[in-house]
């Protein structure tokens, strides 16, 4: 059943065993796992069913630095649905590494392992349509295509160039679900419903009730048994630190660690040249239809004897201002990026003319695939990629970053629409997070430079940006309250009916986009709970 929030009355009151607060990947997922289990089921949503300015705005906050790190209304989408109706489907699960405790990364170490979570990777695969739970090329693609190697000629002991990044459709979770959660007679969802406070009782031990509003400013309460929050890894953390009337740090804060080791993702980005045209830099398709793409990564055991975190590498389009790509399409999009910025003297524009002149059936055939295969098709065709003439291409390296307790969200004195205090995030970087995919780069430049297989030229030293999207870290995961905010069932530290399905609860980070394991934790999280109910 769907339900408009702003209909109502004042004061009301709705009971329920399980209320979810969040329809995004996390949450939508929960209340599907919970379908007809007997469990009456409440899913809140703060937006409607498209994006909207006036809830969207509920988003913004303060950012220390927006140099690093983007304005928090960024990538975040207040409606139902929630980031996946607008991410690009990038799937990879976390590796061992990531769940260890390794010496030289602080506060690294999950209370779960990798094994404990496959079970649920293998079902969120299902909710991403990325096909089997395998990334082994040799399972995935057809002949000749698994026979070929991405880099010819490389050989490395030490690195791997078999690696393989999924890419989901991009599922839209409320596009997929919505049917089936109108139609499932456990579960209403209730749209244009802001969580403002999570209410204690006076023990502080359990959630008594949620006040909720819409922007109509109608406040009434949810009552249930069990709670879950599922609103993202930014917005959880801030119902924790306004819900401050029993725990006045707010909940799950009695050791300052709520809004701590707030951590992204960085990258950095060089320029690498190959002797030849054979590399493969192109999305390829699995047996199951689903894109792929072939990555690169230093073998863990080289990871921990360098003091490397974890990371991966790819390749991307060459750079567009050089024009010995020779590629119409890098032209065409530079070409219109200097007369917008009116930055194009003539020398650049003619020689960036000249590769469109001699190249346009590319711009007529590139015109025909982004028809097909990225407008017309459901499953779309991801970023694209662009095959240089020049065999040069840049090299992007995904990389971790270390849980840091001070990178930290907080509560700012700016307030919105319901007097509710903002967030304000002041995202911080240490050496190491620097210094690793600047030695990640050196080790793939070693190896390709001594098997002759392609050429890093430029290895720059560029200042860390936040990779936008990824919100991590906040309420992390541990076995005790002194190390962490929830237990190894996501359930909050101390309060014994609330839990979190979030990118907030992640120890460390890795490289790897969160979405799928933001899924999996979800899918963990729904079994652990129907054992109350069994």
């Amino acid at each position: 059943m769907l339900i408009d929030a702003r209909k109502l009355t004042q004061d009301q009151t709705i009971t329920c065993d399980i209320c979810i607060i969040g329809a995004g990947a996390a949450g939508i997922t929960l209340a599907h796992e919970l379908r007809d289990s007997g469990m009456e089921v409440v899913l809140l949503e703060s937006g409607g069913m498209k994006f909207e300015d006036e809830t969207q705005d509920l988003n913004r906050g303060n950012v220390v630095d927006l140099r690093v790190h983007g304005a928090l209304e960024d990538y975040r989408r207040r409606r139902f649905g929630g980031a996946t109706t607008a991410w690009g489907g990038r799937c990879v699960p976390f590796d061992q590494v990531d769940f260890e405790s390794r010496p030289y990364v602080p506060h690294s170490g999950w209370p779960i392992t990798k094994g404990d979570l496959d079970p649920y990777y293998a079902r969120a695969h299902v909710y991403c349509d990325i096909g089997s739970y395998t990334y082994k090329i040799t399972d995935l693609l057809s002949s000749p295509e698994r026979e070929k190697t991405m880099i010819p000629d490389f050989k490395s002991a030490d690195i791997s160039i078999d690696k393989l990044y999924l890419f989901s459709p991009p599922t839209n979770f409320g596009k997929k679900y919505l049917d089936i959660l109108q139609k499932s007679s456990n579960i209403k969802v209730y749209l244009y419903a802001n969580c403002l406070q999570i209410m204690l009782t006076p023990e502080g031990d359990q959630v008594n009730y949620l006040k909720v509003a819409s922007l109509r400013k109608n406040e009434f309460s949810v009552s249930a048994k069990q709670y879950i929050l599922a609103a993202g890894g930014l917005e959880v953390t801030r119902l924790l630190l306004l819900s401050n009337n029993v725990q006045h740090q707010g909940i799950g804060n009695q050791y300052d660690l709520v809004g701590r080791f707030y951590m992204c993702h960085v990258y950095h980005r060089s320029e690498v040249k190959f002797p030849n045209s054979h590399v493969i830099s192109d999305y390829e398709k699995t047996f199951q239809k689903v894109y792929c793409l072939r990555a690169i990564s230093i073998n863990e055991n080289v990871q921990k004897q360098h003091q490397l975190l974890n990371h991966r590498a790819y390749l991307e389009r060459p750079d567009s201002s050089d024009t010995s790509h020779k590629n119409a399409i890098l032209s065409a999009i530079h070409l219109a990026n200097l007369l917008k910025n009116k930055q194009a003297n003539y020398q650049q524009i003619s020689q960036h003319l000249k590769n469109i002149v001699f190249d346009f059936d590319s711009i007529l055939k590139f015109s025909a695939k982004w028809i097909n295969k990225r407008i017309i098709s459901q499953r779309k065709l991801p970023p694209v990629l662009l095959k240089s003439d020049a065999n040069t291409y840049t090299l992007r390296i995904d990389s971790e970053q270390i849980p840091n307790p001070f990178s930290r969200v907080t509560l700012s004195d700016q307030r919105d629409n319901f007097g509710l205090k903002r967030l304000k995030v002041d995202w911080q970087y240490t050496d190491l997070d620097v210094d690793s995919p600047i030695k990640t780069a050196q080790l793939i430049k070693q190896a390709l430079t001594q098997s002759d297989a392609g050429q890093i030229r430029l290895l720059p030293n560029t200042i860390p940006k936040a990779l936008g999207g990824h919100h991590l870290g906040t309420t992390r995961m541990a076995s005790s309250p002194v190390h962490g905010v929830v237990d190894e069932n996501c359930q909050v530290h101390g309060v014994n009916n609330l839990y979190i399905a979030s990118s907030s609860i992640f120890p460390t980070s890795s490289y790897a986009n969160p979405t799928l394991t933001i899924v999996a934790i979800a899918i963990r999280l729904a079994d652990y709970i129907k054992r109350f109910y069994s």
